[in-house]
């Protein structure tokens, strides 16, 4: 194996962790390529799906070489993520042996795991707020609290055993809505379904159906489809999970489901107590994505708290043009992930998922899955074509955030170059001179 073919794997391994961190496609594409440009290879190809990633790419002797990897599913580490960005940088500014690396990627890999009782503080914060933005009482906050934890050690638990999320999404979903259903049968709660819809967002791959979405509109149609379609089969599941449950108890319960629709007040102290939970939601999912450091727990709950003020504001200007107002969010959210990249030298991944957490519409992707369980084909449509909507919104927004920071290093990489070009000629002109 030449120095070449090292070069291909550590790029290769980078790139396969960083995607199972939760690293965007684009993201973990220009960190290959980067590598890759350093060490002098070119002509590179890339061709990365959820299951595997290649790269190829013609050494200065006019080589070839390739490399394929097997990509484990994603499960969102921005902790890690971020160590990894930092490795990146080192490999592809100062070139080192290619040999020296490995032992590097493997302390990163191998890095202590976090404490179980951190992600799982994490959860019962952000599912406690997010029962009550859906109206939930105290009463429904505490049982939408005990479903979590179970939640958390039964997919804990299946996940060890290598169960496929779909069958893990099927069990844990009928679990919770029975359980749901028996506190409402005893008379412990009002409203099961709202339980049910705060417990959903704890299985619901929200960033990943965003990323789906990007993807499609970053021109990964492929790794976009596959994804998209991965995420509902997952959905599927998880309707199936509800349906199974009201079809065996469902007498229990004998409220109409329109009755369960989540209307905002939209007066101005519900949008304030909506902040105020947009921030603690926002610190307990970044703190669930593996978030340690406590300045950067604050940021994420600023992120939150910002992207929520946009959306409340825009709503009220623009309620009937969903993607306008959902693009706009997202480029907020995602200007203020770029913003703090450069303060605090991290991933803009780091700070963008806590973020948009107010933004993902898992309410419209459950009251879509309760159209189905009830057959009703309005309620279906509707909240499905809305859900569809936001997600298209969000991932346009990300685009052009994006799409501005190329251009603007793109933009910044030429005056460099002209700059020096310029001292270059000038040193010349001297030398011809003299």
């Amino acid at each position: 194996m030449d120095v070449y073919d090292h070069v291909l794997n550590i790029a290769s391994s980078i790139g396969k962790e960083l995607l199972q961190c939760g690293a965007s496609l684009e993201r973990a594409n220009l960190v290959m390529t980067r590598i890759l440009h350093a060490y002098e290879i070119h002509d590179i190809s890339l061709h990365t799906l959820s299951t595997n990633l290649m790269i190829s790419g013609v050494d200065k002797n006019g080589e070839s070489h390739i490399k394929q990897v097997k990509v484990a599913p994603a499960d969102i580490n921005l902790d890690r993520l971020k160590d990894l960005d930092v490795l990146a940088k080192r490999i592809y500014t100062e070139t080192p042996d290619p040999i020296s690396v490995y032992g590097q990627i493997k302390e990163v890999v191998g890095a202590k795991p976090f404490p179980w009782y951190y992600t799982f503080i994490g959860f019962l914060i952000a599912m406690a707020c997010l029962c009550r933005m859906f109206g939930g009482t105290w009463q429904e906050i505490l049982v939408s609290e005990f479903n979590t934890a179970a939640l958390f050690f039964m997919t804990m638990g299946l996940g060890k055993l290598k169960m496929n999320k779909i069958i893990v999404n099927f069990i844990a979903m009928f679990v919770v809505t029975s359980t749901s259903l028996l506190f409402a049968y005893i008379g412990f709660i009002a409203n099961c379904y709202t339980v049910i819809i705060t417990n959903a967002f704890f299985l619901i791959n929200g960033i990943g159906m965003v990323n789906a979405i990007r993807n499609l509109l970053c021109g990964n149609e492929m790794n976009g489809i596959i994804e998209f379609f991965k995420v509902c089969l997952e959905l599927v599941a998880l309707v199936a999970g509800i349906a199974a449950s009201f079809f065996l108890f469902g007498n229990w319960y004998n409220v109409n489901v329109e009755d369960s629709i989540v209307v905002s007040k939209g007066d101005f102290l519900a949008n304030l107590e909506l902040v105020f939970l947009s921030l603690l939601a926002s610190i307990g999912f970044a703190m669930v994505f593996r978030t340690k450091n406590y300045i950067d727990l604050a940021l994420a709950g600023l992120g939150g708290v910002i992207v929520r003020i946009v959306y409340l504001l825009l709503l009220s200007a623009w309620s009937d043009y969903r993607v306008l107002y959902a693009s706009l969010a997202a480029l907020s959210a995602a200007i203020y992930a770029e913003i703090v990249r450069r303060i605090r030298k991290r991933p803009s991944t780091y700070h963008l998922y806590p973020s948009i957490v107010p933004l993902i519409p898992g309410d419209l992707i459950y009251y879509a899955a309760l159209g189905i369980v009830w057959v009703k084909p309005e309620m279906f449509g509707t909240n499905a074509g809305n859900c569809l909507l936001q997600l298209v919104g969000m991932s346009i927004g990300f685009v052009i955030c994006s799409t501005g920071v190329f251009l603007f290093r793109k933009l910044k990489l030429g005056k460099i170059l002209l700059h020096f070009n310029h001292h270059k000629n000038a040193s010349e002109n001297i030398e011809e001179k003299k």
